[in-house]
């Protein structure tokens, strides 16, 4: 496989990185929408190997078919899960299945299904997977924020709000401290506090942004 910063996109991309529960697949959502590109959520290529590796032991046997996944949207409702998060997590920090995926996201960014551009979310999207995107985002926000909305997603009874928070200390901790493509921010990102801001509002700031960098809108 290629160095992994060599790599130049051929289509423009915007790349957002953030911590879980930050709001950045919200706004890679709304982003994707507002500038017709087409948008890749790569935390749920972990969701996918780990969901195929419950029945397939061999994690070299796996392969993700994007066009699968997401051509039928009733799949990923198989992909939220506490187990298929949890596996998810274990398994992204094997190099085999990051540095296959490395693949994946930067043939999507290449070949974005609309031929226009593709806004990309995850963990080290500006820092490993296109480090030379056009746009960097880097998205967080409170630890009790993110919680709340966490639970939000999920529809989970308020008493589960600190088991929720327990398990986002310990995604953040291992997110951050493992050895390969650890979530930082890349020195080039804007960065974005969305504890206090609505969808709208985060929107806004980041479309500013974009205006004042590229000419996409």
């Amino acid at each position: 496989m290629q160095k992994l910063k060599s790599f130049i996109n051929s289509k423009p991309v915007i790349a957002i990185d953030g911590t879980a529960g930050s709001g950045k697949g919200t706004l890679a959502k709304s982003l994707s929408k507002k500038l017709k590109f087409d948008h890749l959520d790569t935390g749920l290529l972990y969701r996918i190997y780990a969901y195929e590796y419950i029945n397939e032991k061999d994690i070299r046997k796996i392969s993700v078919n994007l066009s699968r996944w997401f051509g039928e949207k009733r799949n990923l409702k198989k992909l939220r899960t506490e187990e298929i998060s949890e596996l998810a997590s274990n398994i992204s920090q094997k190099k085999y299945v990051r540095d296959s995926l490395v693949t994946v996201q930067r043939d999507f960014a290449n070949n974005p299904p609309k031929g226009k551009g593709s806004v990309i979310d995850g963990r080290d999207i500006g820092t490993i997977i296109v480090p030379k995107a056009e746009v960097k985002f880097f998205i967080d926000a409170n630890i009790e924020t993110r919680a709340l909305r966490r639970m939000h997603q999920l529809n989970l009874d308020p008493k589960e709000f600190k088991k929720i928070l327990n398990q986002i200390v310990k995604r953040d901790s291992q997110d951050k401290s493992r050895r390969l493509s650890p979530l930082k921010r890349s020195p080039d990102s804007f960065f974005i506090d969305t504890s206090n801001f609505n969808e709208k509002e985060v929107l806004d700031v980041a479309i500013n942004h974009i205006r004042k960098q590229t000419d996409f809108i």
